[in-house]
């Protein structure tokens, strides 16, 4: 299989086995408005942080300055953030034209309580973001999930032993909830009489994220070490939080481990946790922000290559679009097949996006298929899916029924 990249003029480098270049996506613009005292430089280096977790070149996002905005490319993705001040709250001709295009943006501000002095008129139905309290951690993945470079569901599945850390567990899911994550726990995500084990998997194969709280009781539960293990077998990335005293855990692979220490504890009650500071509810939040791009990306990669290698075993082409999605040529058609991975589960509305954003391209597209890896998801919610295929012109396909299936394209 040949594995190819298409966009002129863009930077190559190399990719994984089964490829030759990896052409990045872009460019994707954002605009700079209002003030600049300092948070600009700081946005540039969390989206650009953002960016390399993603594994593509920095180079595919542009920033540019108010003076240069009506410079921009009228072809190319944009976004504005507007920086909040005391002498940028007025009326701007440059906001109006942006507002008129139908331009995402995001304003930021010192305080919620500071909207009506630091924001102008034009943009207070919009809503602001803090400076302070993780917004701009947000505001860097605002940025990417309106370019879709990630998904806009920000799902987080939070693992525990109850015995250990129930109280810790529920302050974190509150901290975490008040972020805007959809967030997983067991007591409060399972309704009553359903398979518990398997809802569990389910939620867990469509997180971004697992935040694991590794208490001294952790790792001889059979249910909690169960959970890891499903982690780690299905590249979900792991926000591994050690309890003080904890020792790292060689066997979890996709870890990214935080130790908690005596001091983020104002009341340390060692099996509870009942007394976790707000500081560092705010850092494990900082850290599940910061995570979310590198773990969506590992399992985007894993759909590709996965796919990419069984389309190469068939002496197919695969080329993959700066958009993300490949080109499948090699069929017994006169028409390709164009392949979307999709990291989580697909939804109906997911599955109307991509048809939209595949539509869009010139290419002579004969299918379009989403491949997902339906490890863990419930058999129901497979059956909806088959059912949804019947109905929309986008066929959902198991990673790994994905082989079967190719090879049926060339029989």
């Amino acid at each position: 299989m040949d594995v190819k990249i298409s966009a002129a003029g863009s930077k190559q480098r190399p990719h994984s086995r089964g490829a030759e270049t990896i052409v990045r996506p872009g460019p994707y613009q954002i605009l700079l408005l209002g003030s600049d005292d300092g948070h600009r430089d700081q946005l540039r280096s969390l989206v650009t942080q953002r960016i390399v977790d993603l594994g593509l070149d920095p180079e595919v996002i542009a920033f540019i300055d108010e003076k240069d905005a009506r410079g921009r490319n009228p072809r190319a993705p944009v976004m504005a953030v507007f920086f909040g001040s005391f002498v940028h709250a007025a009326d701007s001709s440059l906001v109006k034209e942006l507002i008129e295009d139908s331009i995402v943006i995001a304003p930021l501000v010192s305080s919620l309580q500071q909207v009506q002095v630091e924001i102008p008129p034009q943009l207070r139905n919009v809503n602001a973001l803090e400076i302070n309290g993780g917004g701009m951690d947000r505001l860097a993945s605002l940025i990417l999930e309106t370019f879709r470079l990630l998904r806009r569901e920000r799902k987080v599945f939070i693992s525990y032993r109850r015995v250990d850390a129930q109280p810790f567990a529920d302050r974190l899911y509150d901290a975490l909830d008040a972020r805007g994550f959809d967030v997983f726990i067991d007591v409060r995500s399972v309704p009553p009489a359903v398979d518990f084990q398997s809802e569990l998997w389910h939620r867990m194969s469509d997180a971004d994220v697992v935040v694991l709280i590794d208490t001294p009781g952790f790792r001889e539960s059979r249910w909690t070490t169960a959970e890891l293990a499903k982690a780690n077998a299905t590249n979900i990335q792991i926000l591994h939080l050690l309890w003080p005293g904890q020792q790292e855990d060689g066997s979890s692979s996709f870890s990214h481990f935080m130790k908690l220490r005596r001091r983020d504890f104002w009341w340390l009650i060692p099996w509870h946790g009942r007394g976790v500071t707000k500081d560092t509810l705010i850092r494990i939040c900082e850290e599940a922000e910061r995570l979310r791009a590198r773990a969506i990306a590992a399992r985007y990669r894993y759909l590709l290559d996965n796919f990419c290698d069984a389309a190469r075993d068939l002496n197919m082409t695969a080329v993959v679009q700066p958009e993300q999605w490949i080109l499948l040529d090699g069929v017994n058609s006169d028409k390709m097949l164009a392949v979307v991975p999709a990291v989580g589960i697909p939804t109906s509305d997911r599955i109307n996006e991509i048809f939209d954003e595949v539509e869009k391209s010139n290419a002579n597209i004969h299918d379009i298929w989403v491949i997902y890896d339906n490890r863990g998801v419930l058999n129901s919610w497979l059956s909806h899916l088959e059912w949804l295929d019947r109905h929309l012109p986008v066929r959902t396909v198991q990673m790994a029924k994905a082989p079967g299936l190719l090879r049926g394209l060339k029989a």
